[in-house]
């Protein structure tokens, strides 16, 4: 266990021990900037909500209501209580869970080096209608959205490692089909979240909204804005309201991260890349109760990594504690960081589901799939329209019988655990 503690600490410290693993390059040497020692201690005098002085590009400090990076919400007595049973009941469950691990995850890491990624066959991404939000599952916890006029990356990392740990799946997109990204949200600065190779390769003109302290680090590849933002913030750009809530994901500064919630361009929609579960989720579903919520579901095993990361049981838990009415699940199949096998995470997930009741409300995306989501059928293409895609269950997601979408059972109801009874929610193949 030393040497995988001591490849696994690697890891997690984050950008400044990145290796040169560009998408672009093209037999170069370049490296990756060396950004040791970035972060809060970049810039000694200044604070989040201060002036910073900017490294070429503009820099603008934002400051939300929160005091602190990596705090929970307040919530009432009885809410604490209703978390803290139900952070037991999650316990019980973990401890019946059976899991495929790995015997030796540095074994697992060494053959894989002489692995390449597997391959995967992308989907067309074809211009979003408006009303409509096209989500392309890139991989681990990157995230393509596409909104009418407006492209959005989320953590996006097109790299084939991670410290020691090779890539297992091939991304579902190449640097290319990030030409026109014009906001970039980066969750926190581990290294498989916060990529300075992959963030090289996307266009200049983006604006790069980012959690404390990533901001000299980001500043120096030369957008043409990066924006620091505390949890309770609020952003707008191209008419897409940005919320930022915190995660659970250590207290180490380069844990220190956010959550979104993107509003006004179609679906809403809650991006949670890496985290424990808490009881935020509660209070942003008492709150917003947004449309899709994109959960992490990988990184779990042994039981105490819950601690930072969220299992299949607590997305399931997140899931509705959000209100949602998709779950497309991130986070999982593409790098080994932890002892369960790559493939757990999903299978887990969908079993869960399904013995919940809520199996058709889980779009399992692969790599490179593509699908656009409406609040409106109006909005979708004629053919999609013409498909019995909607149901009439609460909270119901039309598949289509698309596996990915767990097909059209015509379930009446949420089942146990279900989200709450909801307006439909429209959903098409791009």
């Amino acid at each position: 266990m030393d040497a995988v503690s001591t490849l696994a600490g690697r890891m997690h410290r984050g950008v400044e021990d990145a290796r040169a693993d560009d998408p672009t390059r093209t037999g170069d040497s370049t490296r990756a900037a060396d950004t040791r020692g970035a972060g809060h201690g970049a810039h000694p005098a200044t604070a989040v909500g201060e002036a910073r002085p900017a490294v070429g590009p503009e820099v603008w400090p934002e400051v939300g209501p929160a005091a602190g990076a990596n705090v929970e919400l307040a919530a009432p007595r009885g809410d604490r209580a209703a978390a803290a049973a139900l952070e037991q009941e999650l316990e019980q469950q973990h401890r019946g869970l059976r899991v495929r691990r790995h015997r030796s995850l540095l074994l697992h890491w060494l053959a894989r080096w002489f692995r390449r990624p597997l391959p995967v066959t992308s989907d067309a991404l074809t211009p979003a209608r408006q009303g409509e939000v096209a989500i392309t599952f890139v991989g681990h916890a990157s995230v393509l959205l596409r909104y009418r006029g407006l492209t959005v990356a989320l953590d996006p990392m097109l790299g084939n490692w991670v410290g020691g740990v090779r890539r297992a799946v091939a991304p579902g997109l190449s640097a290319a089909a990030f030409s026109e990204v014009d906001l970039v949200l980066i969750s926190h600065r581990h290294l498989d979240h916060l990529h300075p190779a992959t963030l090289r390769a996307l266009p200049r003109r983006a604006t790069v909204v980012v959690p404390p302290g990533a901001a000299a680090v980001v500043s120096p590849m030369g957008f043409s804005r990066v924006v620091e933002l505390r949890p309770g913030a609020d952003y707008e750009l191209g008419g897409l309201s940005i919320t930022t809530f915190p995660l659970v994901h250590g207290k180490d500064e380069l844990a220190t991260g956010l959550a979104y919630l993107l509003r006004g361009l179609g679906p809403s929609l809650f991006f949670c890349a890496d985290s424990a579960y808490h009881r935020g989720f509660a209070e942003v579903g008492q709150a917003y109760a947004p449309d899709i919520a994109l959960l992490p579901i990988g990184g779990f095993w042994p039981r105490s990594f819950r601690r930072r990361h969220m299992s299949p049981l607590d997305a399931l838990a997140a899931f509705k504690d959000l209100a949602a009415r998709a779950l497309v699940p991130i986070h999982h199949g593409a790098f080994a960081l932890s002892y369960e096998r790559l493939g757990e995470p999903l299978r887990i997930l969908l079993e869960e589901a399904a013995q919940r009741g809520v199996r058709d409300y889980v779009l399992a995306m692969q790599p490179g799939q593509t699908d656009a989501f409406a609040l409106d059928a109006g909005a979708l293409p004629a053919a999609a329209q013409d498909e019995p895609r909607q149901r009439s269950g609460p909270g119901s997601v039309g598949g289509g019988g698309a596996s990915g979408a767990g097909g059209a059972s015509g379930a009446g109801g949420a089942g146990p655990g279900g989200p709450p009874s909801r307006p439909l929610l429209a959903m098409s193949r791009s």
